[in-house]
């Protein structure tokens, strides 16, 4: 089975193009989706792209839509997105799950060396 293009917990970026300005804030497109966003930004100017980086909270993979945390919660196309760094594999953490190749470390009581 391959791995999926991008993951829940997955860090990537996704690209705004500025498309106005008023006064201290900006309106932007993001690429993949159709809605029109607003954020803070001093330096912007129309036709600046920004690059936002921020954790996929949920994939739809039926759909190719993939849910970002960054400027609140937005839903983009999947291809849109680009890669920033894969989410941390818990295995060296451990597992509640039997039979698990990396069972969990048994608790020790605080201050044990053992």
């Amino acid at each position: 089975m391959t791995r999926p293009a991008v993951e829940i917990g997955d860090r990537v970026a996704v690209i705004a193009t500025v498309i106005e300005r008023i006064k201290d804030r900006v309106m932007l497109k993001l690429d993949g989706d159709g809605h029109n966003y607003s954020m803070a930004e001093p330096n912007a100017k129309p036709g600046d792209k920004l690059r936002l980086e921020g954790d996929v909270v949920h994939v739809d993979e039926d759909l190719g839509r993939t849910t970002v945390q960054v400027l609140g919660r937005v839903t983009v196309d999947t291809n849109s997105v680009e890669m920033v760094t894969r989410r941390c594999d818990l295995d060296h953490i451990g597992s509640n799950v039997p039979g698990h190749p990396r069972p969990r470390t048994p608790p020790r009581p605080h201050g044990s060396n053992r």
